[in-house]
């Protein structure tokens, strides 16, 4: 028998919000991952927001990564960093030149 929980042990559940800000209006089709887990493809359009939450590892090395694409171009952004990232609750905003929180990063 096994039992599975969605608490997590040591650190609060961090939440991410992805919201499609593409100032053309264009759908964006986003895929992020983990090493460990794969939340697959997801279209938003212009406004709309996807979410997942995920408990952080002991070590402080979570890493979440992103693709995003639209017009046929695909940009690539650590979605969630622990190294860069101490927010509970993350909420970005992905626009034509940035994936943006508090301020604006480069896409990789």
């Amino acid at each position: 028998m096994s039992l599975k929980s969605n608490a997590c042990i040591l650190f609060n559940k961090t939440y991410v919000q992805i919201t499609n800000k593409l100032e053309t209006g264009e759908d964006l089709t986003l895929h992020c991952k983990s090493k460990d887990d794969d939340l697959g493809e997801h279209v938003l359009h212009k406004d709309e927001s996807y979410n997942f939450s995920f408990c952080r590892n002991v070590f402080g090395e979570t890493l979440y990564f992103c693709s995003f694409e639209w017009s046929g171009k695909v940009h690539r952004f650590d979605i969630f960093d622990e190294s860069r990232d101490g927010c509970d609750h993350c909420n970005w905003r992905i626009t034509l030149s940035a994936p943006c929180r508090d301020k604006c990063y480069k896409y990789d």
